[in-house]
């Protein structure tokens, strides 16, 4: 039953043909970038660069590959389907290994769909089922300790730098609270078991020397902390794989707070067992929002408070009351209110479709989004959405995320003016000559009504409206040669 109904909640996945991830269409279009490269296609070799040292690896190799058989858009589904399966199977064994209440493997099936996913973060996704396995083999490396398991340990560690920095980071710090929690009575036996997590420490130590030199924004930008409520919100919010206050959010992290004890487990007294959390909790409450040109570094972090909280249960020590298939329950409640939402999102993406087919393919796409929500989510799920052109039909779409150190496909430093983070934004700020406007094919506006003299000012008069669909707009560069290089 466990299985079934962990194959019903991916099912809003499958629904539409687009993700409601805000930043999936950048992650699919550095796939499409990097085919395009490889393939020797001058208007992408000119402009972009491949960069292969980036602790973001694996999610991006594992999305091309995929992408090598099926579409790029179904290759994201299967990559974020993978991510949300495993999340809960592995939470049952981590359970397991630990010796806690593995009954409760049910109540991690609402957070896989987590803020990480929502927001689209590609890599850590797929790094996040990686660190309930690297704190796996810790419980396995405590229980029986060796050489040999030593040695995997430290090479899962450079593994997951490889995979995702941030997910290596709190991964190794939740391992290390269960090394020291079952070890700091002997220092010698703590330092010797804690040994392992520091391999990948000159990785990082490079890579952040090398951001730090190259990228004006991670030298620069400000250390943003936000405020507590926001971490009270987000702390009810992602245990029930919600990104808005509703009904069934409340009841969903209700649920998943007070079944345990209800249901028998106990707290547990081992500090290996509680100590995680804690230490979970304390990142989650202390850690900036942005930091390191990273934005939403805390929040991400949500998608591991629910494991590690079923962590810290002991199974019950006498027979009590069953009330444990209301976790059953409440899964599949939320399960259903999921697809609803999301059945709503792809009626409501088809004249996007619609507009894309008008555009030829190949060109270069300036993207403004004015009006980024959508009615059945709270996140602006629409900021980056044009970018799927990039992604499916051959061309280049700005914003796009190129302009960042930490990507494997970057712009070089030639590229020209173009589209910046900023405009993605506030498009209406946009400027013809600091932005680029005439290297830009199409214009693809997202907006409840005509704002083209808002976005293009004193050259209304350089495009022309293609059609209109919906609350999308493509207009036509008319002073832009069709043969000119992109």
């Amino acid at each position: 039953m466990f299985l079934a109904v962990l194959v019903l909640a991916l099912a809003p996945i499958w629904i539409a043909r687009y993700l409601p991830s805000i930043d999936m269409p950048q992650h699919a279009a550095q796939i499409a970038a990097l085919r395009e490269i490889w393939q020797g296609n001058e208007a992408f070799t000119q402009l972009f660069e491949v960069n292969w040292f980036t602790p973001y690896l694996l999610g991006y190799l594992l999305l091309y590959a995929l992408s090598l058989v099926v579409p790029i858009a179904v290759a994201t589904q299967i990559v974020v389907s993978l991510s949300v399966l495993a999340m809960p199977l592995l939470t049952g064994q981590v359970l397991r290994a630990a010796g806690a209440d593995e009954r409760w493997k049910w109540l991690a099936i609402p957070g896989s769909f987590s803020f990480a996913f929502y927001w689209g973060f590609l890599s850590f996704l797929v790094a996040a089922p990686l660190a309930l396995l690297f704190w796996i083999q810790t419980i396995r490396f405590v229980n029986a300790p060796s050489v040999k398991r030593g040695v995997m340990i430290a090479l899962f560690s450079i593994f997951l730098f490889f995979s995702h920095i941030i997910v290596l980071g709190f991964a190794s710090l939740v391992a290390l609270g269960y090394v020291f929690g079952s070890s700091f009575r002997d220092v010698k036996t703590l330092a010797l078991r804690a040994l392992p997590y520091t391999a990948p420490i000159p990785l990082i130590a490079i890579w952040l020397a090398g951001a730090y030199q190259s990228e004006s924004s991670v030298r620069n930008d400000p250390v943003i902390y936000g405020s507590f409520l926001e971490r009270v919100g987000q702390l009810l919010l992602q245990p029930a794989g919600h990104d808005g206050f509703t009904l069934i959010t409340f009841l969903v992290t209700a649920t998943i707070l007070v079944l345990p004890p209800l249901a028998g487990s106990t707290f547990s007294r081992r500090p290996e067992r509680w100590l995680p959390l804690a230490l979970g909790l304390l990142v989650f409450v202390a850690a900036p929002r942005y930091v390191l040109a990273t934005a939403y570094f805390f929040q991400r972090l949500g998608i591991f408070l629910v494991p590690l909280w079923l962590l810290a249960w002991d199974p019950p020590t006498r027979a009590e009351r069953r009330i444990d298939w209301a976790a059953t329950a409440i899964v599949l409640i939320w399960s259903f209110t999921n697809i609803g939402r999301f059945a709503g999102f792809a009626r409501e993406t088809e004249t996007f479709r619609d507009v894309m087919a008008a555009a030829e393919p190949g060109r270069r796409v300036a993207s403004m989004v004015y009006d980024k929500s959508s009615q059945f989510f709270a996140l602006p799920v629409y900021l980056h959405f044009p970018v799927w052109y990039q992604a499916t039909r051959g061309g280049i779409v700005d914003f796009n995320f190129a302009d960042f150190y930490s990507q494997m496909v970057r712009y070089k430093s030639t590229a020209g003016p173009r589209m910046t983070d900023g405009l993605g934004w506030y498009p209406t700020e946009f400027q013809w000559e600091a932005n680029g406007g005439a290297r830009y094919d199409y214009f693809l506006v997202k907006a409840p009504v005509d704002i083209s003299n808002e976005i293009f000012k004193e050259k209304r008069g350089a495009v022309e409206l293609v059609t209109r669909s919906g609350w999308w707009w493509l207009y036509r560069n008319l002073e832009r040669d069709p043969a000119a290089p992109q």
